[in-house]
């Protein structure tokens, strides 16, 4: 791809798209290239992001759980249905 300065001015987004598909862009100012703005190369290639997140993502997949909601419903109910209700220590709190 290749951008004047002026047009850089007014659509700098189009660089940022270009670069976003790992393309290089050539600006150029009255006809003669200033420089060539490159992508920065990925660190991590994309089938083993995408292998990565496969594993985190269904890191549970085992445990059998039929609705996200009513596990999230039994975690957030807490252990004790009041304050007078024993602790886990087998302590009974004051009220």
């Amino acid at each position: 791809m290749q951008l004047s300065a002026s047009q850089l001015q007014s659509q700098h987004k189009a660089l940022i798209d270009a670069l976003k598909r790992g393309e290089a862009v050539e600006i150029t100012y009255h006809g003669q290239t200033l420089g060539i703005v490159q992508p920065v190369s990925p660190s991590v290639n994309a089938k083993e992001q995408e292998n990565a997140m496969a594993s985190f993502f269904g890191m549970h997949r085992d445990l059998s759980i039929d609705s996200v909601e009513d596990e999230l419903r039994t975690i957030r109910q807490g252990r004790r249905s009041s304050l007078r209700d024993p602790r886990p220590d087998g302590v009974c709190n004051p009220v």
